[in-house]
Order: C-alpha cells, then sequence, then structure tokens
C-alpha cells in the first residue's frame, strides 16, 4: 500500500504530465500513464529525477502508443555517506596492502618501521588502480543522477602470498535509470582502471634495471635456486605480454614480478578488469552485456558460464589448479545469470556506446589470464 504522503508527492511531480490511473488505487499501487506524442523521453527523465530528489523511485514501461509510469518506493529519504567507515575502511586498506607489499620485497613489516614502509609503493599503485575502477562507476552513476556510495575498500592481511584486500565496491542506493547509464556505470570503472593499470605497469617495466642486474637484485631478496622455497609462478595474459615486449623486457620471469611493486600492482589490475568484465550477472560485464542485448544477455551469460566451466575442468585435470573453482560458486550462488531490468530499458544505446562496448570485450579478451597462479 502507497502512503497518503507518497501519493501527494507523485501528484505533485506527475500530475500535470500525466494521468493516474484510478483503477491502479483497487489493489494499493500508484500508477500514471500518457501518449507517447505527448511525453518525450528527455520529460520523463527530469520527472523521474524530480521523483528520486523527494525519495521516490518509479519505473517506466511502455506500450506501442503509451507510457507508463509505476510508483515503486516506499518515500525514504537519501541517506548520506558514513564517511567515517569509508575512511577507516581505506586507512586498514592502506595498512594491510602496506605490509603485503613489505612481505613481496623479503621485509618483515613488524621489524621496524622503515621495514614497514618499504612496501609503501606497492599500495600506493594498487590502491590508486582499485580507486580509479571504482570511481570510474561513481562518476557515471552521479553523471546520472543515480545515487551512490563512495567506494568501501576491503582489507585483508596474512602473512602469505595474498593481495593484501579484497578489493573495493560501491553500493548503489537508486535504481538505474535506463541501458544508457547501466551501460556508462558498468564500462566506465574497468576502463578506468585498466588505463590506470597499463600506467603503473609501464612505469614499473621501465624501471627494471637490465637482466642481470635484475638477477642480482632479487639475489638480496632470497637465493635463486629457490632454496626449497615453493616456486609460485603468475600467469600471463596477452596484454601484459605484449607490453613486456614493448619495452624490451620479454626476459622478465612470471615468478618474481611480485618483487617488483608497479609491475605487480599492474598485473593484478588486469585480473581484476577481467574478473569483472566476465559478461554474466551483475559483474561489470554482466551489465555491459544486458545493455547491449537486453533479455538476450542471459544466454550470452549461459555461454560465457559454460566455458568457465570448461576451463576449470582444463585447470583441474591439467595442472591440478582449482583457481577458478571459487569464481564459479560464487557466480551459481550469487551473481547468477539474469540480470534485473532497468527502470527503462526501451532506452537503447548509441552507436559510440556500442563501439564501445564491443571494445570492451577486446579488453577482456586481452586481460584474462586462464591461469593467473601456478606452482611449475
Amino acid at each position: 500500500m502507497y502512503s497518503k504522503r507518497r501519493a501527494h508527492i507523485a501528484d505533485e511531480v506527475l500530475g500535470r504530465h500525466m494521468k493516474r490511473d484510478p483503477w491502479a488505487r483497487l489493489y494499493g499501487q500508484l500508477v500514471y500513464h500518457q501518449k507517447k506524442e505527448n511525453l518525450s523521453a528527455d520529460a520523463w527523465l527530469a520527472l523521474r529525477n524530480q521523483l528520486e530528489e523527494r525519495g521516490l523511485t518509479a519505473r517506466l514501461t511502455e506500450t506501442r502508443n503509451r507510457y507508463q509510469i509505476r510508483i515503486l518506493a516506499s518515500d525514504r529519504s537519501p541517506g548520506r555517506d558514513n564517511y567515517f567507515l569509508h575512511i577507516l575502511l581505506l586507512m586498514l586498506t592502506v595498512i594491510t596492502t602496506t605490509m603485503t607489499g613489505a612481505q613481496f620485497i623479503m621485509r618483515n613489516p613488524f621489524q621496524s618501521p622503515a621495514d614497514f614502509f618499504s612496501g609503501m609503493d606497492y599500495s600506493f599503485a594498487l590502491l590508486t588502480i582499485l580507486l580509479a575502477h571504482e570511481m570510474g562507476h561513481y562518476v557515471a552513476a552521479r553523471y546520472h543522477k543515480m545515487r551512490v556510495t563512495l567506494p568501501y575498500f576491503i582489507p585483508f592481511y596474512i602473512p602469505a602470498f595474498h593481495p593484501g584486500t579484497f578489493g573495493a565496491f560501491i553500493k548503489m542506493k537508486s535504481p538505474v535509470p535506463h541501458r544508457r547509464a547501466l551501460f556508462d556505470v558498468g564500462v566506465a570503472g574497468p576502463l578506468a582502471g585498466v588505463v590506470v593499470s597499463i600506467l603503473f605497469l609501464w612505469i614499473g617495466l621501465n624501471r627494471l634495471p637490465g637482466e642481470s642486474e635484475m638477477w642480482a637484485y632479487i639475489q638480496t631478496l632470497h637465493p635463486i635456486d629457490g632454496g626449497g622455497a615453493i616456486p609460485l609462478t603468475l600467469g600471463e595474459n596477452l596484454l601484459f605480454d605484449a607490453l613486456k615486449m614493448l619495452a624490451g623486457k620479454p626476459w622478465l620471469p612470471m615468478s618474481e614480478i611480485y618483487h617488483f611493486p608497479y609491475i605487480f600492482a599492474g598485473w593484478f589490475g588486469f585480473l581484476v578488469t577481467a574478473i569483472n568484465l566476465m559478461p554474466i550477472g551483475q559483474l561489470d560485464g554482466g551489465h555491459i552485456t544486458y545493455a547491449l542485448f537486453g533479455e538476450g544477455a542471459a544466454r550470452v551469460a549461459l555461454a560465457a558460464f559454460a566455458l568457465l566451466v570448461f576451463l576449470n575442468i582444463y585447470l583441474i585435470t591439467r595442472f591440478d589448479s582449482m583457481v577458478y573453482v571459487l569464481w564459479t560458486l560464487l557466480i551459481l550462488v550469487f551473481i547468477r545469470f539474469k540480470h534485473p531490468p532497468t527502470l527503462n530499458d526501451e532506452r537503447g544505446l548509441t552507436p559510440l556506446r556500442r563501439a564501445l562496448g564491443y571494445f570492451s570485450y577486446l579488453v577482456f579478451i586481452l586481460t584474462f589470464t586462464p591461469l593467473p597462479i601456478y606452482i611449475p
């Protein structure tokens, strides 16, 4: 049932432009309608923004010649960001990634302040990449006047091989108005993240000394023969390989790149980009795919999931690796395949957005690492 206050607000905003459906009141809903010739898409967006500003959410549906707007949400205030929580989580993640970065260059972050701060280069690079990704989403959402939180960083630390964080996320606090907005929000994060990842990787590669000097540096960190340590190796992807060749560093061993903060942060940024660009459910790639294909996105998601299952089978049988099993389970249990509709699915993409959407698939192919981590 709708409240009188909600009905009053809806009437104030929509009453001069649309007619309220009197029959909808019998089942407790607020529904307004108008002929398409009397209400343009831009006018609808202006009305929707007015409703959002006053705490209401509406969904637009269309028939052949008529718009229908249904008020969905109860009248709630938009709420405010908990800035203290955002800052606290960011500071904790700075600490955990700095400690992790120190470990990557074989320093004990608990031994002295100097050892702790030796991990700052890694922390700076990684968190800048993650921040660029999330702020891409944030800026695109704010451009379309959607309510959205600032990024929440997730700190994590264990004295073992780990990036030092579980990443970051933003929370949408209002529905997506149309497919253009969904596309912009979905594509902005991965593209911003991959650009910054390329920047740090390129700087890191060009800071590398010659091959013999690199091995001499690694020798100061640990014995070259491994000294009984587990020979952990990171997998390559097409973009990483191309940048190594372009920088003239094809000899860089993937078993040692985590000793070089900018290089490892760039590699990890590519991994995050590729995982998020999987065209499944409500991952960034799922947003892009739904914006491109609408209901057909579910078929794309099922096909992509089938390929992921095939990859899992291959990695398990060939390399004894279960590296993508967790993601497979997360997709089945939480992410799923079907993407929810926007408030106005009829507003499709511009040609430029479609081209950018197909380009994002190319970015996925270039940054995807079939076997991210393994023991040779």
